[in-house]
């Protein structure tokens, strides 16, 4: 069997956040993932290959003008392709989240833990992990980020021997044009990104393999109660980072 190396991803992701009492911001997260990727190769079942994903996310924290800090939790979950449905995986994560924002920059992150379950655990388990997010403003409309992420883990939990560590690194850019729409108070915007995640198994035998996973990808967001794309930055705690793609992007390494 092997991999399918090229396919579409349709991505839908939505979020609300609710201003709290004593300064504080409730937000509510909600994503789904799905492939067109083939089920088959000549004839053979395809191999480790990401078919669809759910995630959910909550946030809260405290928020004055430039400044965010709070609490995040995510749970959700990773399908891949029929022939390993036995790595279909449900994931939680949580931490810490924080972001500060200076003249035309914004600068956030995250640090947390990720776990998965699946009857056979060949991705991503027992991590921990650090990511950041840097915004520039060119104007009110128009965002460049930059995006980088950091998590080290385990595979394979359920081998007879230690499990397999697993170091995943991810980058990422993003562009974005934002248009308001009707009175100013709300807005729509453009936006194009290239994401790249590199991941790399360890082994009791010293051996190392590697794999990389590239995703371009284009879009449209629309934001009610903030129009333009700087008002939407301090509106929203930071986004989280894209664990379903991270979970996925792992068994092919093994």
């Amino acid at each position: 069997m092997a991999e399918i190396e090229d396919f579409n991803l349709t991505r839908l992701n939505g979020r609300i956040a609710v201003p709290t009492p004593g300064g504080t911001r409730l937000e509510l997260g909600v994503l789904h993932d799905g492939s067109d990727a083939e089920t088959e190769i000549g004839g053979a079942p395809s191999d480790d290959t990401y078919r669809a994903a759910r995630q959910y996310s909550l946030q809260f924290g405290m928020v004055n003008e430039a400044r965010y800090l709070g609490l995040f939790a995510a749970d959700g979950d990773v399908r891949f392709n029929p022939s390993d449905a036995d790595q279909d995986a449900d994931f939680s994560a949580w931490g810490l989240t924080g972001q500060w924002q200076l003249g035309d920059f914004s600068l956030g992150g995250q640090a947390g833990l990720l776990d998965t379950q699946a009857d056979n655990p060949e991705t991503l388990s027992d991590a921990g992990f650090i990511a950041a997010n840097l915004s520039y403003f060119l104007d009110e409309k128009t965002r460049f980020s930059a995006r980088a992420a950091y998590a080290s883990g385990d595979q394979d939990t359920d081998s007879s021997s230690a499990p397999d560590p697993i170091d995943l690194v991810a980058f990422g850019l993003e562009v974005e044009r934002s248009f308001a729409l009707g009175s100013g108070r709300h807005a729509a915007s453009i936006y194009g990104t290239v994401d790249w995640i590199n991941v790399r198994e360890g082994s009791s035998f010293g051996s190392v393999d590697e794999v990389s996973d590239l995703a371009i990808g284009v879009g449209i967001r629309i934001v009610f109660g903030a129009g333009s794309s700087r008002d939407s930055e301090r509106a929203f705690a930071p986004r989280l980072p894209q664990f379903t793609r991270w979970i996925g992007a792992v068994p092919a390494v093994d």
